[in-house]
């Protein structure tokens, strides 16, 4: 399951074309709703009906009062937004520690700002806003690892070795389950991950987005090894 923590929904405010978080907003919540029509008739008996017509959404933030934070969102820029009755390009984006994102923007105006201050405590704030127009919402889901297998070279692939060397370094082969590898007509099936190769055991590594593949054996020509592998 795709767990999305709290410290992970962030609010942002367009600024001249620069998106910035209120860093000190402690929650948040969206909220969707859809205006129903009744469509109840005659001889319908005892139990309404409804059609969805049109939605409107809401916001709320609420977190500590922030001044001066260079590159972010202050108490002060909100406040000045609402009395300037500015239309505020917004977007609250969630982020699963899958990696897959949940983002919702639209343009909102500030219905309300609330200030509160205590002897004992720091200041805190809550605004609320009222969205207008359109809503854009747009999930992006993570690489799924279906346990695909897949082979290099396929075509178009052209990342030969050195003749004489015994490291060969591929661009865009990182991060992967290796499988098998096969170099000079020898298979090399036993992939090790860290210390040095012996034998037909081949060294994986990853530098960047490319795979490091160091084996024990130089290479005897550039004929490019195959390599079966999946993506995590």
């Amino acid at each position: 399951m795709s767990i999305v923590a709290g410290k992970d929904w962030v609010f942002y405010k367009n600024d001249g074309g620069i998106w910035k978080p209120y860093i000190c907003a402690r929650s948040g919540n969206f909220n969707l709703n859809t205006e129903m029509l009744e469509t109840t008739g005659p001889g319908d008996g005892n139990f309404r009906s409804f059609k969805p017509a049109a939605h409107d959404f809401t916001a709320q933030i609420d977190g500590i009062v922030s001044l001066n934070e260079p590159g972010n969102i202050s108490a002060a820029d909100l406040l000045l937004s609402q009395i300037n009755k500015e239309k505020l390009l917004c977007r609250f984006l969630q982020t699963s520690a899958d990696a897959d994102t949940f983002l919702k923007q639209a343009y909102f105006y500030i219905q309300s700002y609330t200030d509160t201050g205590s002897f004992d405590g720091v200041a805190t704030f809550s605004v609320s806003f009222r969205g207008t127009g359109l809503l854009s919402v747009t999930f992006t889901p993570p690489t799924p690892n279906t346990g695909e297998v897949f082979r290099y070279p396929a075509m178009g692939d052209s990342d030969a070795p050195t003749p004489g060397s015994v490291t060969w370094t591929i661009a865009g082969l990182g991060n992967k389950n290796i499988l098998a590898f096969e170099k000079d007509g020898r298979g090399q099936n036993n992939i090790i991950l860290s210390g040095t190769p012996v034998g037909n055991e081949v060294l994986y590594e990853t530098s960047g987005a490319d795979g490091v593949f160091t084996s024990a054996v130089p290479y005897e020509d550039a004929t490019p090894p195959y390599v079966l592998y999946q993506n995590l």
